[in-house]
């Protein structure tokens, strides 16, 4: 499900926009800094200052997380159910190690959320229905964003 092109954009764009559903039905939608590809249908991000998410993912698990390329306007989306093991439980354990990336924000770890997939995808903008390459939006974005 997770392609290596979706694994590349997930792991240079680390920032998820995570989308869930409150417990009052409405949308709630909260980035997070340290989502790691377990495997091609398993996400992982942990829990720093997330007590709305994991509030909402008690109420209800289905989520959906979407990872933005600003400078090459693609995304990845994928949806799924979402568990939250806390600090203390046997499955935070084992899958700490995968957040080595982030070794100065393990003690702020307050638990780890997994995500089995149902689905995944990557988006473009609609730009690339011109002809537009991936490699002229990066160089048109990034003389944008350098001034």
């Amino acid at each position: 499900m997770i392609t290596s092109e979706m694994r590349d954009l997930i792991e240079r764009n680390t920032i998820g926009f995570v989308a869930t559903v409150t417990p009052e039905n409405a949308p709630a939608v909260s980035p997070k800094g340290t989502t790691v590809v377990a495997d091609a249908s398993t996400l992982l991000f942990s829990n720093i200052r997330s007590p709305g998410t994991i509030r909402n993912i008690a109420a209800n698990p289905a989520i959906e997380i979407n990872f933005l390329d600003v400078l090459a306007r693609k995304a990845c989306r994928v949806r799924g159910r979402a568990t939250y093991f806390p600090r203390g439980e046997p499955r935070f354990a084992a899958y700490l190690p995968q957040f080595s990336r982030w070794e100065s924000l393990v003690p702020m770890m307050h638990g780890i959320v997994r995500v089995d997939l149902s689905s995944a995808e990557i988006v473009h903008s609609p730009v690339y229905d011109l002809g537009t390459t991936e490699a002229e939006l990066i160089a048109q974005w990034r003389a944008y964003y350098s001034g």
